[in-house]
């Protein structure tokens, strides 16, 4: 707890910023997200953007809320997906030397997971899913790129782990 009269209660959604409102929705459509709220067409109020250290009056598409069949609001996260239209979003192109934004997911199946998004046509960070940190508990984790450059890593932990055992398994390089 925050302590004094004020506390987080929950996750509530992340903003995904997209090039392409309807094919970034399609995207997370296809990994298994469902449209909580779609506000594509959706006037945008004044002073909109004052929240996010933006021009007071933004425009844009969106944003359309999505979750997870399995944790469904009021409680499960949402993303908030958004196309900019002013100002205009920038976006990192991938490169192997950029570092990318990263949102991972719990997945069951992630071998399964990748070769599905594979045959959609979905750009992966690997041709098969990494299964070499079992004795951490990752059974397998793997990438895809959403059409905006994020990665959406998928990642199968072993039954019963929270997170990983990596530093458990590799140490650390805190000398005290």
């Amino acid at each position: 707890m925050a302590g004094g009269d004020w506390a987080l209660e929950q996750f509530y959604h992340t903003i995904i910023n997209a090039r392409d409102i309807d094919e970034t929705v399609a995207f997370y459509q296809a990994l298994g997200f469902e449209i909580v709220r779609d506000r594509r067409n959706m006037t945008w109020p004044p002073g909109g953007g004052v929240v996010f250290g933006l021009i007071p009056d933004v425009k844009g598409r969106g944003g359309t809320l999505m979750a997870l069949p399995n944790d469904p609001p009021p409680n499960g996260p949402m993303l908030d997906i958004i196309q900019w239209l002013e100002p205009e979003a920038t976006f990192n192109p991938v490169s192997p030397t950029t570092v990318p934004r990263v949102t991972a997911f719990r997945t069951r199946n992630v071998a399964g997971a990748l070769r599905a998004m594979q045959a959609k046509g979905y750009r992966t960070t690997t041709a098969e899913a990494y299964t070499g940190n079992a004795a951490a508990g990752i059974l397998a984790v793997g990438g895809v790129y959403d059409p905006n450059g994020n990665v959406i890593e998928l990642i199968e932990l072993a039954p019963g782990l929270t997170t990983s055992r990596l530093q458990e398994v590799y140490g650390t390089d805190d000398p005290g």
